[in-house]
């Protein structure tokens, strides 16, 4: 039983640590010491660990039997881990939802226009150059 709890507050120091790392990598790419696609990359996997981690501390946390489920971790700590931690993944999802409409979205479009630009003043030259 001891070990059981003590394998759960490791899932669950591990799924913080996970979601920090994934905090530390957004803000990184916010500040554009890295690119936003790099930094989703990174995120993701991250992200996704620490999901797992808080899946198994919940798991580990908690014994059911039958319709009765005793907690092994007391029941308030449970629930109050897994809110914080769930509240940081939101939040941290919230990020790159708003990095992606605000600030790769509009990048992308600033691109096609600057390359349809390029384009439209190539084909200019050529076919002046042709008149000439």
């Amino acid at each position: 039983m001891k070990n059981r709890k003590t394998f759960a507050m490791i899932c669950y120091f591990i799924c913080i640590a996970a979601c920090i790392g994934a905090g530390v990598v957004s803000f990184l790419a916010y500040r554009h010491s890295i690119t936003y696609t790099l930094g989703f990359l990174l995120f993701v996997p991250i992200w996704i660990g620490a999901y797992w981690f808080l899946g198994f501390f919940n798991a580990l946390a908690r014994e059911k039997n039958g319709k009765k489920t005793r907690f092994i971790v007391k029941k308030s700590l449970t629930r109050g881990l897994s809110a914080v931690a769930n509240i940081l993944s939101v939040l941290l999802l919230c990020f790159w939802v708003y990095a992606y409409i605000f600030m790769v979205l509009p990048a992308n479009k600033a691109d096609g226009k600057a390359k349809a630009g390029a384009q439209q003043v190539v084909s200019c030259g050529v076919v002046c150059d042709n008149i000439n």
